[in-house]
């Protein structure tokens, strides 16, 4: 499995690829890459922007238009990793 580092990364790939072709999935991409690096960072992620990106990416990962493509970024992986970064830090 790939670490969350590895994951914020494939979502800042990701976001450079769909920068100009679907600006949902740009903003959700640079937005999970943002909020995955802060809590490495260790900073405090309040509940409204984990809240708000979480009901993006289930949108965008619920959305019939993005099984269409074959470079989609994998949602449902960046969601794992944000539930489980979002566990250790209220441990």
């Amino acid at each position: 499995m790939a670490s969350a580092a590895e994951i914020a990364n494939d979502m800042s790939a990701h976001a450079v690829y769909w920068q100009k072709r679907d600006r949902r999935i740009f903003q959700a991409c640079n937005e999970t890459a943002r909020v995955i690096r802060m809590y490495l960072d260790e900073k405090q992620v309040d509940g409204r922007t984990f809240g708000l990106l979480h009901r993006r990416l289930l949108d965008l990962t619920l959305s019939s238009t993005t099984e269409r493509f074959m470079a989609a970024p994998n949602f449902d992986r960046a969601l794992q990793t944000l539930f489980a970064l979002r566990a250790q830090v209220s441990e």
